[in-house]
């Protein structure tokens, strides 16, 4: 019978003292726990059969990453006509002195396998290597257990379950979208229920009422099925309270996404940077244009939200607070210790260029006509032992307002 485990990391130095997976049941209650595990995990992969069931496949293929690839008719997604992108007019803000490579690459070699003209891409994982541990709403949630209300800007421990840990830079003020460049790594995550992730909020209301669209690049390996960093895309309407179809969720995991981009997609994976060597960065936009709030990876709109998904008072006109960094799970249900899931590089941030990751050339979107201002945030840690973040948004460089973040984790 095939049920949920929680893996460590095979590339993971010996377990600290202590360290120790779920414990096993003995005797009757662990016929009846491992049912009932057989039982959750069937649901989670039969969740996403269901998904690739109704979806209107007219080619596959697999990239060079090994991202297994469904083409479908754009407007197969939607009753409505597919939305029309805002202009592309640039291709984002520059390395200055220092060079860097394009960290989204899966589709974009000419060599690559397409669909035909028409179609866009969308992740299809291998299910069989989905084996999360509990139940479908846990695995749509942001964490292996769901939080409760738990906003980006007070990161305080979620009412059950694992630990979300912080280095990030807010800033309160009414936007329209935002937008910057992140560096991408492939940090150390200790459990395969635990993540690691950079990325970008923009968010508006509080408690239940909270509503965010969240973008980044995260290693997971319960979602993804390995460990590498993967693109997401995660939205909530409700305070990360409930997920599913409208709701909230990662990626195309759930209902609400709508892909238009033929070079990027959710879910896919990212090149990884490499200490003292290539750099590995990507531009990221968010961008609210006329009813949709527009997603840009690299040089291309990759699809949107519908503002409708959100409330008046939440994100259907206007966000109110932006957000950059990063963020960790610590599944302290699962050991005693401190997680030794690593943050970013795994280097903390005074350690700097091709060491620590950055973010830079952060902005947010001044009004609804993509007028553009250099973010003035406000940084935090929560753990400041095990990540850490530096910050200079006085954009007297090439790399505007920018930050260095991240740590080992540990402590």
């Amino acid at each position: 019978m095939d049920v949920g485990i929680i893996e460590q990391n095979p590339q993971a130095a010996p377990a600290k003292e202590g360290a120790r997976a779920r414990p096993r049941l003995a005797g009757p209650e662990a016929d009846v726990a491992v049912e009932v595990a057989a039982q959750q995990l069937d649901e989670i992969r039969q969740h996403h059969l269901d998904i690739y069931a109704r979806r209107d496949v007219v080619a596959q293929t697999v990239t060079a990453e090994g991202d297994r690839v469904d083409w479908v008719p754009v407007e197969s997604q939607t009753s409505d006509a597919p939305a029309e992108p805002p202009h592309l007019d640039d291709t984002g803000p520059g390395a200055a002195e220092r060079p860097t490579l394009a960290a989204a690459r899966a589709l974009a070699a000419p060599e690559t396998d397409r669909g035909p003209a028409g179609t866009v891409p969308l992740l299809r994982k291998d299910v069989s290597e989905l084996r999360p541990v509990g139940t479908l709403e846990d695995y749509l949630a942001k964490g292996p257990y769901r939080r409760q209300f738990t906003p980006p800007d007070d990161p305080h421990p979620p009412a059950v379950g694992a630990k979300h840990k912080y280095a990030h830079a807010y800033q309160f003020v009414t936007n329209y979208g935002t937008e910057g460049t992140v560096n991408t790594w492939k940090p150390y995550v200790q459990w395969s229920n635990e993540f690691s992730l950079g990325q970008l909020w923009i968010v508006r209301g509080s408690g239940g009422a909270l509503q965010t669209l969240e973008v980044g690049v995260q290693t997971y390996k319960d979602l993804y099925g390995d460990w590498s960093p993967h693109l997401f895309i995660f939205y909530t309407t409700n305070g990360y309270s409930q997920s599913g179809d409208n709701l909230g969720g990662y990626n195309t995991d759930v209902k609400g996404w709508v892909q238009t981009g033929t070079s990027t997609f959710p879910g896919m994976r990212m090149s990884e940077s490499v200490v003292g060597g290539n750099q590995y960065d990507t531009l990221v936009k968010v961008q609210l244009w006329q009813g949709n709030w527009w997603v840009r990876v690299g040089a291309e709109w990759m699809g949107y939200y519908p503002a409708s998904l959100y409330s008046p008072t939440g994100l259907r006109s206007m966000a109110d607070q932006v957000d950059w960094g990063g963020e960790i799970v610590d599944d302290s249900d699962n050991h005693p210790e401190p997680t030794s899931t690593a943050m970013g590089s795994g280097e903390f941030s005074r350690f700097g260029w091709q060491h620590a990751a950055y973010m830079r050339n952060l902005s947010y979107q001044s009004d609804a006509n993509g007028t553009l201002a250099r973010l003035r945030g406000t940084t935090q840690t929560t753990n400041p032992a095990s990540y850490d973040i530096t910050a200079d948004f006085s954009g007297s460089t090439g790399w505007g307002s920018y930050m260095y973040w991240g740590g080992p984790g540990g402590v």
